[in-house]
């Protein structure tokens, strides 16, 4: 679940499913409804998402991540381009964490470069 704000979007609200590929490496398709748009904002991106305790212990359920992949808005004026993400996740416990992130979205062509900016929470 996420909470967003993002130029050209307004305030949003989304929900998602996130999936780990390998050790450090995860795949995310979010999708965020968008009412100043109007429209849906869908993303498909790869994060590099390490657990910082494999590197010191006292640091464990900090996960750090950055990525990219495409992302679009449907609706009235529908965009498309590539997005570009950092983040931090919190783990509360083993199956739940808190993150902040930032998005950048470069659009193809003739489509406006929008960021935002997401509050949420995991549930694995």
């Amino acid at each position: 679940m996420r909470f967003g704000y993002g130029e050209g979007l307004g305030l949003t609200f989304g929900a998602g499913v996130e999936s780990r590929l390998r050790q450090n490496l995860s795949g995310r398709l979010p999708a965020e409804l968008a009412p100043a748009a109007p429209g849906v904002a869908l993303e498909a991106s790869l994060l590099f998402k390490p657990d910082l305790g494999q590197y010191d212990p006292t640091l464990r359920g900090l996960l750090p991540y950055f990525g990219g992949g495409l992302s679009g808005l449907l609706g009235e004026q529908s965009t498309a381009g590539v997005s570009f993400s950092a983040g931090l996740e919190g783990l509360l416990d083993p199956y739940t964490g808190l993150f902040a992130e930032a998005t950048y979205v470069y659009g193809f062509a003739g489509f406006p470069k929008v960021w935002r900016f997401g509050l949420g929470v995991n549930f694995r």
